[in-house]
């Protein structure tokens, strides 16, 4: 079986990417009277024909936020739609035990896959303040069919936690455009800020909890914008293994939260350059091609901010690579699972690394390796340390506030 994150389609020949057609409406929450009227029966059991699919809760954690953020992973075969396009809704309810429910819907358009055996995964997020929930959450497709599962979220801080404030009130539910009632005191905007987001997220063994990386990434975004009131901010996703820009939007606000949330799935719907396939050295150039236009802009951001999972490579910085030109400054938040580790690392023989991982790249997303070859940190780390930059490895809040820190000095 292949398995294909987000809503995968079909491979079209050796060497290319997926086919896929975007979500048109990211998870967001909405009200049972808006929803769609193909969704609108969807607590009712009895009115529509099973859709074999597995659901997978994410535990709540505490985000970069300090929200609790849970979720869930949808893992779903896509044979009965080789051959023709469908679309699908997912469409949830989360209620705290002393409050009133809140929906979500997330309406996604599913390619048609040419060839059978693909299992489809896509994961959704939400947010929430402490407390315990109950949800009820479907997938309803277009001919008919509903997966349903039903789950409890106990959301509290833990012993290691309760020195933390969680900044959404008890018994609250949010998608990720969440924030507090805004003062009415307006910032002035005196900095120009950009982030640039990689959405190629390194593909994780199911050896442990289930883990959204892609939601975690999605929460840090949210708070460096929540955190920066004083700057504006332009969002750029981007995709180095393909070596295009996936998303730009200038003045990004929290607002724009759900028009990002899909990204990660979108970036598989183009075939990748043959071109792009026989000159893997530019990656490093697109990537500098990322940062010149930054740093040069009509208004050039005094600070460019990196943010992704890291994977290990193999290959270094090429020789001749032009170093900082500007006054911009450069920053590398790595979503992290492990502590540092010697960067000396040589792989023995075909397959994994032994070590416990560098940085914050985690042993279950190690690419398999030529014999002898020495582990390098990621392509952007080694791009960001060319510029003079800083990286930081973020696994808690309380890293993230720390790197925060620095980055607004």
């Amino acid at each position: 079986m292949r398995r294909m994150r987000g809503i995968a389609a079909t491979v079209v020949c050796a060497g290319a990417s997926l086919l896929w057609a975007p979500a048109t409406l990211a998870q967001q929450v909405t009200s049972l009277g808006n929803l769609p009227a193909a969704v609108s029966g969807f607590e009712n059991s009895q009115a529509h024909e099973p859709l074999p699919c597995s659901v997978h809760p994410v535990k709540p954690a505490l985000n970069f936020g300090f929200r609790f953020q849970a979720g869930y992973t949808l893992e779903t075969s896509l044979d009965p739609y080789v051959g023709a396009e469908h679309h699908w809704y997912i469409v949830f309810r989360v209620t705290p035990e002393n409050g009133q429910p809140v929906y979500f819907l997330d309406s996604i358009d599913v390619p048609a896959p040419r060839r059978a055996d693909f299992i489809a995964e896509n994961t959704g997020a939400f947010q929430l303040g402490e407390g315990r929930y109950n949800v009820k959450w479907s997938l309803l497709d277009d001919v008919g069919r509903v997966c349903r599962q039903e789950w409890t979220v106990d959301a509290h801080l833990t012993s290691g936690e309760r020195s933390e404030r969680v900044a959404m009130p008890p018994d609250t539910v949010g998608d990720l455009s969440w924030r507090p009632t805004e003062s009415a005191n307006a910032v002035a905007k005196s900095r120009y800020v950009t982030i640039l987001l990689n959405a190629a997220i390194p593909a994780l063994r199911r050896n442990g909890p289930v883990v959204d990386r892609w939601g975690m990434l999605l929460s840090v975004l949210a708070s460096l914008v929540e955190q920066m009131p004083e700057a504006n901010v332009r969002v750029v996703a981007f995709d180095p293994e393909q070596q295009r820009e996936l998303f730009r939007k200038d003045d990004f606000t929290r607002a724009d939260m759900g028009d990002v949330a899909h990204v990660s799935n979108a970036r598989e719907r183009w075939a990748v350059d043959y071109q792009v396939l026989q000159n893997p050295s530019g990656k490093w150039d697109f990537l500098r091609v990322l940062e010149d236009k930054e740093s040069h802009a009509p208004s050039p951001a005094d600070t460019v901010i990196f943010l992704g999972v890291p994977e290990a490579r193999f290959d270094k910085l090429p020789p001749g690579m032009p170093g900082l030109q500007s006054g911009t400054r450069f920053f590398y938040l790595q979503y992290g699972f492990v502590p540092s580790m010697p960067r000396n690392i040589v792989i023995n023989g075909m397959g994994r690394g032994t070590g416990r991982g560098m940085g914050g790249i985690s042993p279950d997303t190690m690419p398999l390796a030529p014999p002898g070859a020495m582990v390098q940190p990621d392509l952007i780390e080694q791009s960001v340390r060319r510029l003079n930059g800083k990286t930081f490895v973020i696994s808690s809040p309380a890293d993230f506030s720390k790197a925060l820190a620095m980055i607004r000095r």
